[in-house]
This record gives structure tokens, C-alpha cells and sequence, in this order.
């Protein structure tokens, strides 16, 4: 997607993408929470029930990105609402390193989110990526866990995302011998597998 696609619809949602207040002409600069309001308070972007209102937040982007991309969205359960892209080039969804498909999933979360009094969860997938991500994981956790376990030494796995490391942990969290933990700062921020 080009800046302009991207500034276009951004300004379609109410979102100042010059980054200038037209009254005083100063450039306007926000913190991650004020741009996350910003995202919230765009004005009534979708309307409808929780799973309405992911699909026709993703498939409004996704026509402004390439029209080649489709969506299917399910209701997981009352709390999950799980998205998958198919189509056109997956790589422009998922960025490097997933970064741009983790952006999508926190903006596509904003949008469902911001007139629920609940909290409900909207995972995006492009081409099963995060399914084989989430596998590779639970391989590398379990992996780590047969080692603490045999030498009975702390395991660190490399640095991951909040959402990564949940995999992790969720997927130790019954394994028998071990405990898992988060440690470290910013991407830095790693788990830490040790005997129980």
C-alpha cells in the first residue's frame, strides 16, 4: 500500500494525516495513546455487532490496499472474533516480521472495541502465518522445556512480541516441570523458562 492509498483512507475514517492543525498551522504531534484515541474517536467508521463491524473495517481497507485481497471473518466464541485475509500479495499484510499485520490486528481491535463495554478479542491472519508462526513457537517452548527439565537449568528464548510470548506461556502452562516468565524491557522482553 502507498502513503497516499493509506493517507486516503485514513482520511475517509477522520484521521488528520497531514499531522497539522489547520487553525494555528502547527505540526501536531501524539503519543501512541493519543493516536490510539484518535483511531477511536475517527467518527462512526462501522456500525453493527462486534463481528459486522471487524469485517467491514477489513474488507473497506483491504479494497483500498488491493482489490485482489478477501476477508472471512468468524465468531470464534463470545470473546474471539478470528479474521483471514486471502489473496493478492500476503507479504504487504504481513510486513517484516509481522509487524504490519500486528498493526492491523491493533487497529482492527480499536475499531471493534470502542463502544464495548466487553472486551473482544479479533485475531487477523494472512495465509496462515501467525497459525505457523504459533506452531514453530509451541515447538521451540516445548523444545525448551525437555531441556529444563534434563538439566534443570533456566532456558531464554529469544526476544518476542506480547503476543508471541503469550503462545509461549499458554502453551507451557500445563507442561509438567517447568514455569515460564516474562523478563526484560521493550523489544528486548523475553521468556524465561525454568524448573517449576
Amino acid at each position: 500500500m502507498s502513503d497516499s492509498d493509506l493517507d486516503k483512507y485514513l482520511e475517509g475514517i477522520g484521521i488528520d494525516v497531514d499531522g497539522e492543525d489547520a487553525e494555528e498551522g502547527q505540526v501536531a504531534r501524539f503519543t501512541a495513546e493519543e493516536e490510539y484515541e484518535q483511531v477511536v474517536d475517527a467518527g462512526p467508521i462501522v456500525q453493527g455487532e462486534p463481528l459486522e463491524r471487524a469485517e467491514a473495517f477489513l474488507v473497506n481497507l483491504l479494497l483500498n490496499i488491493d482489490p485482489a485481497y478477501a476477508v472471512e471473518v468468524n465468531q470464534v466464541s463470545d470473546e474471539e472474533i478470528q479474521a483471514e485475509v486471502y489473496g493478492g500479495d500476503p507479504g504487504k499484510i504481513i510486513g517484516r516480521n509481522g509487524r504490519t499485520l500486528a498493526a492491523l490486528e491493533y487497529l482492527t481491535n480499536a475499531v471493534v472495541n470502542r463502544d464495548e463495554s466487553g472486551r473482544i478479542r479479533v485475531n487477523v491472519d494472512v495465509g496462515g502465518y501467525k497459525r505457523r508462526r504459533d506452531e514453530r513457537l509451541r515447538k521451540e517452548a516445548l523444545q525448551a522445556a525437555a531441556r529444563v527439565r534434563k538439566g534443570g537449568m533456566p532456558v531464554e528464548l529469544e526476544p518476542m512480541s506480547a503476543a508471541e510470548r503469550r503462545v509461549v506461556h499458554m502453551c507451557l502452562a500445563e507442561e509438567p516441570g517447568v514455569s515460564t516468565e516474562s523478563r526484560g524491557e521493550g523489544s528486548e522482553r523475553r521468556v524465561v523458562v525454568r524448573p517449576a
